[in-house]
């Protein structure tokens, strides 16, 4: 394989010498089949002892951390094997292996395991304070919301057509605050797992009719029309966490009703295949797939690429979608506590499918 014309698709320069970062290509077992010059000196050992090595015995953990890499698209930090060096190490899966990115991290954040856990810890403990600081968000918000509906049925007297339309406003800006507190707690709560899942027997199509009983009034009140499908041959009983999935369905549910006004909301209840599987780096065992369709709601290649992401989202110009991307990055921790796989597919002008992966036991 002449890796470097895949790298560059040209000869143009020597690609070894070039790149800034040690690059290896090794195959999904871990055998090293390429590396550059620079992978030999990050590795400290020669080019010839690489190609005939596997990159575990040089990272710990690489194949793992290779696929979390692939499926969250971001760098991640990775440790070489009995030292205490650090790199940021991105990956991207090629044919029947990955191409892994090393990078000094220069600025030796992560030199010693003591800082990292450290940081993990402050992090960890900033998500409990604001979990524990839930009520005091909540309190006094659910009074607001509550007096001022009280207020606009008429319970504290007749009101002008003015002071009505204040409160109405009242009323949708502290709801809409209440919501987004929800959302930034539950993310502050999922991304420490901070809620530890439950494994019990369910039956997973009930669990989705409740789902959809519960959304009833609000799609009718829009116009959507329910659709729930499940595969021939289907197993409704699965071993999992039964509120932790209901959350999941729940919030993928609210991000396409706050998107939309009208059109079908199509449930299918699956078996993927072993292609599948393979592809998004699941092991080939017993796995129940939820495809959540939306015919109005329209996603462009923009939209998907921070849809998971609220930390991103924020400085973009797609600001406006914070909200959204705080729910699904809660929805994505989520799937991952019950060691399932989360993503999107966008057909233009047609629909958008949100999947969902999970261990029927």
């Amino acid at each position: 394989m002449d890796f470097t014309k895949i790298l560059f698709k040209t000869n143009s320069f020597d690609v070894e010498k070039a790149l800034p970062d040690g690059v290896v290509f090794c195959i999904k077992d871990g055998t090293i089949q390429w590396v550059n010059d620079k992978a030999a000196e990050i590795f400290e050992t020669s080019k010839m002892n690489l190609k005939t090595s596997n990159i575990n015995d040089f990272i710990e953990n690489a194949l793992n951390l290779a696929k979390i890499a692939v499926s969250c698209d971001k760098a991640i930090i990775s440790k070489m094997v009995n030292k205490e060096t650090y790199f940021e190490m991105t990956a991207k899966e090629y044919e029947n292996g990955y191409v892994l990115d090393f990078r000094d991290i220069a600025d030796n954040k992560y030199s010693n395991s003591e800082t990292k856990i450290e940081d993990t810890s402050v992090s960890k403990n900033k998500n409990e304070f604001l979990v524990k600081l839930a009520n005091d968000f909540k309190s006094p918000l659910q009074s607001i919301v509550g007096f001022s509906q009280a207020m606009a049925d008429g319970l504290g007297g007749n009101m002008s057509e003015q002071q009505e339309k204040y409160i109405r406003i009242i009323k949708k800006n502290s709801s809409d605050l209440m919501y987004f507190t929800e959302k930034l707690i539950e993310l502050s709560k999922t991304e420490n797992c901070l809620q530890k899942p439950e494994m019990k027997t369910f039956d997973i199509t009930s669990l989705l009719n409740s789902i959809v009983r519960y959304n009833e009034q609000l799609c009718k009140s829009k116009d959507l029309r329910w659709n729930v499908i499940v595969e021939e041959g289907i197993k409704n009983t699965i071993i999992n966490d039964e509120e932790i999935l209901r959350a999941i369905i729940q919030n993928i549910i609210e991000v396409i009703t706050k998107a939309v006004e009208m059109g079908e909301i199509t449930i299918n209840i699956t078996i993927p295949n072993e292609e599948l599987l393979n592809l998004k780096h699941l092991p080939v065992k017993n796995y129940v797939m939820i495809s959540i369709t939306s015919s109005s709601l329209l996603l462009s290649e923009n939209d998907l690429e921070l849809m998971f992401d609220p930390y991103k989202i924020i400085d973009s110009p797609n600001r406006k979608n914070l909200l959204r991307a705080m729910t699904l990055a809660s929805t994505k921790n989520m799937v991952q506590q019950l060691n399932g796989f989360v993503w999107i597919e966008s057909k233009i002008l047609k629909s958008t499918v949100f999947n969902v992966i999970i261990p029927q036991r």
